[in-house]
């Protein structure tokens, strides 16, 4: 199921270190260890000669900026392109771009059940029940040529496969391992060639002697196949997979066809759960589930043996999931035996302990060169030369002996252990930590109504859909005073998109009052916001194409405003779209996060009372998150949220802190904690929305979390009963 390789202007390439030795000759080894790996997409480097380690059955997270090339990396891995994998390694990538388009095959029949579908993504399983089916067909047969004739044409189809397979790895490899791809390219084509031949002539040719015995023994393989395969169990556990990622039994079996995007992707995503692996590769799983699943998703990741890459945006997701991280940075792969938020942490520690251990090492160096100048002015004036003996001891200790008092481990610096080889000192400098430039987003506040009052007021709101016989959403009550914070969680489909259009006054109220303040206008971020930069002022003119400067100035004038360049520019600079990326990269070019930026500028150009951001986490990376999430702290308008992000509405709405903290984590000499903390609004409030009701959520995101947990926990003890 990894993606297959596409025929374009910047191919993936792929190099690494090899040797006889190599893993690669292993056929049985289920771990991953290259060196010196290097990928590229055309001319444009993203790693470069990084250690590759994927030890059996580790569960790893992997992190870096958007851009930085880790679904590149993904693919590469998943198809293989890397020299030095193991042919026998069965790798598995769901990646968030290509399986959402092959979520959307034709599925073979109009009335295939979304069971089914998944079932038959399985492609392995499903060769193999086909195979099984026609093989007992030829042993049952009572004609010899009919047997000889479907072993011939299983024959041909095992050929062509492998031709298959020759063909996808010769166009893939260069130089002396493509010469050797193109001789097994060539040789699959002789034994194609001669299957041919071979089931063209078998109702003239000899019947083989042995012809049953060789059915029997392909039927015996199969067979073994399909054991190791657990197909008896394939039709339960896909089941199961789709239950906890939120399909209803009437779902499960209805047509596959009458599901929509996002609960396609959810299909794509349980066949990659369902299918036998030895590694599994995950890019953002998490898009497109609600919190139920989400925390399902933990639990089945979790309990995993084989081993897991996965890239999420949703913290707390990823550090409930991976017990390692890889960090891919400045090009290279970086290792940490712990969770994402704990390699933050220790970052932050050891950038502490570096800082520290440089001033120390500074004002020492001050004391020794006063005590130079100093021994260098007593021995002038009276000749001692023992002085003058010290004098040079601690000159010649600062010219060669300067630096690092202890080792990488912490231990007392010794020069034969931890400086071996030629070196220009005898100490080296202390090694600042790597720390990437910060994502920035500045939302400027609106400013002070004039009046007094709450911005929006529901007062026993309810709302029905047209002809439906019973409301969908009913009793909903909730007030959001000016610079209040409220988040609505709940499963999709309850009706929170439903409560932003009530909010929006796009939809309106079929019984009780929504109350608005006069002044008030909303700044709304909806689930289509960067579809919607795809529209009709996206398309390139005789002007040339369309950027997010120019999109930016014609938004505006399409709504009769006009706006100074000037500001415009600032405002894009605030949200990281500056220079070229603003007035030169054409909008279709730009990244998911960038859009979203550009999505949100255009909504705060003009800071509005109230914001309301349905889910605006998504497809954007971490640390534009955090600059989100810190900049949203410090607005002084009304704040509601529609989001299954757990970080990002504890920061937000509930005021906690935007950095990960551990117990021994002292935080308290950091002034930004300080700034952070003096900055945030009072906490808000959380209302789960389900069941047509809307509740409030006294302990925040916490009370939701555990609700979910124990209804997923009391849905798997109903389904053990069953």
């Amino acid at each position: 199921m990894a993606p297959k390789a596409k025929a374009n202007a910047n191919p993936i390439t792929a190099t690494s270190q090899q040797s006889r030795f190599h893993t690669e000759t292993l056929d049985t080894s289920l771990e991953i260890d290259l060196k010196a790996v290097t990928i590229s997409i055309g001319e444009r480097e993203l790693i470069s000669a990084s250690h590759l380690r994927l030890k059996q059955g580790i569960r790893y997270g992997l992190v870096g900026r958007n851009g930085s090339g880790k679904s590149t990396l993904l693919s590469a891995i998943a198809d293989k392109l890397i020299p030095g994998l193991s042919p026998s390694i069965r790798i598995l990538l769901l990646s968030q771009v290509e399986d959402s388009a092959r979520a959307t095959d034709n599925p073979g029949a109009e009335s295939i059940s979304v069971l089914q579908h998944v079932v038959k993504g399985d492609k392995q399983r499903q060769a193999a029940v086909e195979e099984f089916e026609v093989l007992t067909k030829a042993v049952e047969s009572t004609s010899l040529r009919e047997t000889q004739r479907i072993v011939y044409g299983l024959r041909l189809e095992k050929r062509r496969s492998e031709l298959q397979e020759a063909r996808k790895v010769a166009s893939r490899r260069s130089g002396a391992r493509g010469k050797e791809a193109r001789l097994e390219e060539i040789k699959a084509e002789e034994n194609l060639k001669k299957a041919e031949i071979l089931l063209e002539g078998v109702d003239t040719a000899d019947i083989e002697a042995d012809i049953m015995t060789h059915a029997l023994e392909m039927l015996q393989d199969v067979q073994v196949t399909l054991d190791l395969l657990e197909t008896s169990s394939t039709e339960a556990r896909a089941a199961t997979i789709l239950s906890g990622l939120g399909f209803t039994q009437e779902m499960t079996e209805g047509p596959y066809t009458s599901l929509s995007g996002g609960w396609r992707s959810r299909c794509s995503l349980a066949t990659s759960l369902l299918v036998h692996s030895d590694v599994l590769l995950l890019d953002e799983p998490s898009n497109f589930l609600d919190l139920e699943a989400i925390i399902w998703l933990e639990g089945f990741l979790s309990s995993e043996s084989r081993t897991l890459v996965l890239i999420s945006h949703d913290q707390d997701f990823l550090n409930n999931v991976v017990e390692e991280t890889i960090i891919l940075r400045n090009k290279k792969l970086e290792y940490f035996e712990g969770t994402p938020a704990a390699f933050e942490v220790n970052e932050r520690k050891e950038r502490k302990r570096r800082t520290g251990a440089q001033e120390v090492l500074d004002k020492k160096r001050e004391h020794i060169e006063k005590s130079i100048q100093q021994g260098i002015a007593s021995a002038k004036k009276t000749g001692d030369e023992n002085r003058q003996r010290m004098v040079k001891s601690r000159q010649k200790k600062l010219d060669e002996r300067w630096g690092a008092e202890t080792s990488a481990k912490g231990t007392r610096f010794k020069l034969n252990r931890d400086m071996a080889g030629y070196h220009n000192t005898n100490r080296s400098e202390i090694e600042m930590a790597f720390v990437e430039r910060t994502v920035k987003i500045s939302i400027a506040s609106p400013d002070k109504l004039r009046t007094l009052g709450d911005l929006i007021h529901f007062d026993a709101v309810e709302y029905r859909f047209p002809k439906a016989k019973k409301p969908f959403l009913e009793e909903i009550t909730f007030t959001v005073n000016q610079g209040g914070r409220l988040a609505l969680v709940g499963a999709n489909g309850q009706g929170k998109s439903t409560l932003a259009k009530l909010i929006m006054g796009t939809l309106k109220p079929t019984k009780g009052a929504i109350v608005r303040h006069p002044l008030l206008k909303i700044g709304y971020f909806s689930q289509h916001s960067v579809e919607e930069l795809s529209g009709p002022l996206t398309r390139a003119s005789s002007d040339g194409p369309v950027t997010a400067m120019s999109y930016f100035m014609e938004h505006f004038a399409a709504r009769g405003e006009t706006v100074a360049e000037q500001d415009v520019w600032k405002c894009l600079g605030s949200f990281g779209l500056q220079g070229k990326i603003a007035s030169e990269t054409p909008l279709s070019q730009l990244s998911g996060g960038q859009k979203v930026r550009l999505a949100i500028a255009l909504i705060v150009f003009i800071p509005p009372p109230l914001l309301l951001l349905d889910e605006v986490t998504t497809h954007v990376d971490f640390p534009t998150i955090q600059a989100l999430a810190a900049a949203l702290k410090t607005f002084t308008g009304g704040i509601i949220i529609i989001t299954h992000d757990r970080w990002f509405s504890r920061v937000v709405i509930e005021g906690e802190s935007l950095r990960h903290a551990e117990v021994d984590d002292d935080v308290s000499d950091d002034p930004s904690s300080d700034e952070e903390d003096d900055a945030a609004a009072p906490p808000g409030k959380t209302y789960r929305v389900g069941g047509g009701k809307l509740k409030l959520m006294e302990k925040g995101m916490a009370q939701y979390v555990a609700f979910v947990e124990r209804k997923l926990a009391r849905k798997k003890r109903e389904d053990a009963k069953t």
